[in-house]
């Protein structure tokens, strides 16, 4: 009779001890939960801040030529500084200088008396300056006119209205000038300030010398 009972006590005894590890495991493992800090998720509880993409304006292509270019300048109106129309196709038979300005931009101021020295040397050998600006494209018909007497230039300025002949040369920075051939037709384009002896070296360039 001892003998079965200290036989089912061992029995009993090797039962329950891997119950008690088992629920002391348990009770560990929720006690260091319980009081353990807890760690921030560093990835998703921060916010992320959304990537900025700045695409800076794109300047003119100096490559890409003007589809103007070999095309018969447009047959639209200008006006004098005394308000009289004409047109580019008037001067056939002459080269045309048509230069694209303002009295705001910086390097016209430089370019106006190179352009006026030019014309005063091959005018008489029928190539024509003409000046082009818009009037009310930051500047006021005052402001070009007070230019011209404060820089003591006497070009032929023609008035573009709405930069209606701007858009019609698709000029895409200022100052432009274009070469205009005796036909009317627009034979190439010069970006930026010009001297009067570049200006004399490009248009041998494109169309021989100048008749004298």
């Amino acid at each position: 009779m001892g003998t079965g009972h200290s036989f089912f006590r061992a029995w009993m005894v090797l039962l329950i001890l891997p119950i008690i590890g088992i629920i002391g495991m348990v009770l560990m493992i929720t006690s260091d939960d319980t009081h353990a800090p807890r760690v921030k998720n560093t990835i998703s509880d921060r916010v992320t801040p959304v990537p900025q993409t700045f695409i800076p304006p794109t300047p003119p292509t100096a490559t890409a030529q003007p589809s103007i270019i070999d095309q018969p300048a447009p047959a639209l109106e200008l006006t004098t500084l005394d308000g009289q129309p004409f047109h580019v196709q008037d001067y056939a038979g002459q080269r045309i200088v048509l230069n694209f300005w303002a009295s705001w931009c910086v390097p016209c101021v430089d370019e106006m008396p190179e352009l006026q020295k030019y014309s005063d040397a091959q005018g008489k050998n029928g190539v024509r300056v003409i000046a082009v600006t818009d009037p009310n494209n930051g500047q006021t018909l005052a402001d070009v006119q007070k230019f011209l007497v404060d820089h003591d230039l006497t070009l032929e300025v023609g008035l573009d209205q709405e930069m209606a002949y701007h858009y019609a040369m698709g000029v895409f920075a200022l100052p432009l000038t274009y070469l205009i051939d005796e036909t009317g037709v627009v034979r190439a384009y010069l970006i930026g300030q010009l001297t009067a002896d570049r200006l004399n070296d490009e248009i041998t360039r494109v169309f021989g010398p100048n008749p004298s």
